[in-house]
């Protein structure tokens, strides 16, 4: 299996995706840019090295990136070269395990996604299973047993010279101030072979689940279970737990883990709500906050960006949370996004233009009469309420920022579902 895992065709294709993702480089400084150099003169030695056991994995480099609801989450940077082999390893182990996986495992698999997921939960809300049972996994990638995982991965994977690299993987060092600590637990996120790890370990959960004959959806560590009553909800909650970290030794967060109703829930950003007599799919609070604070981050009047240079970003940013989002009946929460910033948008430029003889220049420029510029022009009253003056709203429009580049949350959210009507 090995030297399979090493064939030349995986690890082009291994390669490939290493470049295509790009990312920061490990502890030995080599940028993704210089792999296939590095490849090119050194991959022969390296892989006899890989084939007689004497290779070493490098420590990875921790770096820490602060979570939506607080506090940090860590995550492990290989080196480029050890990206590359983790990469390698999971395209092989993919092949095999694939089949093995429930359907209702949704993270990190080729042709699954979160989409299906929140659509596939939709469903069995629409089953009148209204009772949802959310489980938290406490620090899931940190808690992963070494010795259970590598006897769950050995029940498929029987060439031992593969095993001991994965395990040399699991084992490997991390980086901190300028110090390496040994790893006795757990799956560091941030390498390419953490996402299929997690669920080799979790489907021993999907098929306990199924075996009882439970209703859920897994995306990774994200469990939603759908129930009929909170009678059964109470009692799922109570087997599921044990059933964790008794067999599966991990640990649940039972703060986080809850019993909710299907609008009190959320599943991966998303939430639900009643419309005619069914549930549909909305867009969960806390996404709306923290793209909210996103966009005043991006629009705030201090951050010294031209407003070109502050559009583009915010558009970037807009397509990527739309084509997360798209699935959602959000026509309302587009719109008042677009109110937002176009809001802070119109201070921005009220600020940029600063003394009062340029802003009546600028509003004569964009078609005020000369009575309005010059009492606009020379208001003392406050920026957010000069936002919302008429004068701004008539010459700052829609269609001026849509000049500029502006599309918009809702103007990119309905161009998207408009191309997609089957989603409704």
């Amino acid at each position: 299996m090995l030297e399979q895992i090493l064939d030349r065709r995986n690890i082009e294709k291994a390669l490939e995706q290493v470049m295509r993702n790009k990312g920061a480089g490990g502890i030995d400084g080599m940028q993704t840019d210089e792999l296939r150099d590095y490849l090119t003169t050194n991959y022969q030695s390296l892989r006899a090295k890989i084939l007689e056991s004497k290779y070493q994995p490098s420590p990875v480099k921790k770096v820490e990136i602060p979570k939506p609801h607080g506090g940090v989450r860590m995550l492990g940077i290989p080196t480029v070269v050890d990206r590359l082999l983790q990469q390698a390893i999971n395209q092989w182990l993919s092949l095999k395990y694939e089949e093995q996986f429930s359907k209702h495992s949704y993270g990190f698999r080729p042709g699954k996604n979160t989409h299906q997921a929140v659509m596939q939960a939709q469903s069995y809300l629409n089953e009148d299973k209204t009772w949802v049972v959310e489980l938290d996994l406490e620090k899931f990638f940190d808690k992963v047993n070494h010795d259970r995982l590598m006897s769950v991965l050995s029940r498929t994977v029987k060439d031992k010279p593969t095993l001991k690299l994965i395990r040399s993987y699991l084992t490997s060092g991390i980086l901190e101030g300028g110090m390496v600590s040994q790893r006795t637990e757990g799956t560091p996120q941030g390498s390419p072979l953490s996402p299929l790890l997690s669920n080799i370990v979790l489907d021993e959960f999907d098929k306990e689940l199924e075996k009882r004959g439970h209703s859920y959806v897994r995306y990774a560590d994200d469990c939603s279970i759908y129930v009929r009553s909170e009678a059964s909800a109470k009692r799922v909650a109570e087997s599921i737990i044990k059933f964790i970290e008794g067999k599966l030794l991990l640990k649940v967060n039972r703060e986080k883990t809850k019993i909710s109703r299907p609008s009190d829930s959320t599943l991966l950003g998303f939430s639900f709500f009643r419309q005619n007599g069914g549930w549909a799919i909305r867009i969960g609070e806390k996404a709306v906050g923290r793209i909210t604070e996103k966009c005043k981050d991006i629009t705030s009047r201090s951050n010294g960006m031209t407003e070109k240079e502050r559009i583009r970003k915010l558009q970037s940013v807009i397509n990527g949370w739309v084509n997360y989002f798209v699935i959602a009946r959000a026509k309302t929460v587009m719109q008042d996004l677009d109110g937002l910033v176009r809001t802070r948008l119109r201070i921005c430029q009220w600020k940029i233009w600063k003394k009062p003889a340029t802003r009546v220049k600028r509003l004569l420029k964009l078609g005020t009469s000369k009575q309005k510029a010059y009492e606009w022009g020379n208001s003392s009253k406050g920026y957010c309420r000069i936002a919302h003056s008429p004068v701004l709203c008539r010459t700052l429009n829609n269609q001026h920022y849509t000049k500029q580049g502006y599309y918009g949350f809702y103007n990119t959210y309905h161009g998207k579902t408009e191309a997609q009507p089957s989603l409704f």
